[in-house]
């Protein structure tokens, strides 16, 4: 069996990221620090699943969808797994053999009460400095998504939905459905 011993002594890069090569725990290299998590509990499967099934066929013919565990380049010292992560054909450009190397169109991020704080904080500005179009928090607690943009300033949601409302997104206006659908 493997051990997987993190030295927290230094400030990681992508290039000590690569070396840990495909592991079964999931982690993440966020502002030079390795991040490890366990694995998402069924709701939060749940909820996931049911939109991976939604943004995929909405968006048929037009790019792919991919889901966790695929690793998203930030810079060097960052690389991201985000749960869901829509890439247009025009952006498949991106998609290399280690992952996504640019910018996205929608990155989901499911929250949990254990990476609330860094979807809602670090992640967001990175994603939106990135460039990402469209960068959605998903809260199956709450029961809301909140849509950001670089151009929104990502200070204020561009879109927020809660309850039974409809959500529609900005980037993919095929990409419509009533959150219903997934809590």
């Amino acid at each position: 069996m493997k051990v997987l011993t993190i030295d927290r002594t230094k400030e990681w890069t992508v290039d000590d990221y690569l070396l840990l090569g495909e592991i079964k725990t999931p982690c993440q290299l966020i502002n030079g620090e390795l991040i490890m998590s366990p694995a998402p509990n069924p709701e939060y499967q749940r909820v996931s699943g049911k939109l991976f099934k939604i943004l995929d066929k909405a968006t048929q013919g037009t790019g792919e969808v991919f889901y966790a565990p695929i690793d998203l380049y930030i810079d060097a010292k960052n690389v991201f797994q985000p749960d869901l992560i829509y890439l247009s054909d025009q952006n498949k450009k991106y998609l290399t053999s280690r992952g996504i190397e640019g910018p996205p169109d929608i990155v989901v991020e499911i929250i949990s009460p254990s990476n609330s704080y860094t979807d809602r904080n670090q992640k967001k500005d990175s994603y939106l400095a990135f460039r990402i179009k469209e960068y959605w928090i998903v809260d199956p607690g709450n029961r809301t998504i909140e849509i950001y943009t670089p151009q929104g300033g990502g200070d204020v949601p561009v879109s927020f939905v809660s309850a039974e409302a409809e959500i529609t997104s900005s980037l993919e206006k095929k990409v419509r459905f009533n959150l219903k659908e997934i809590f």
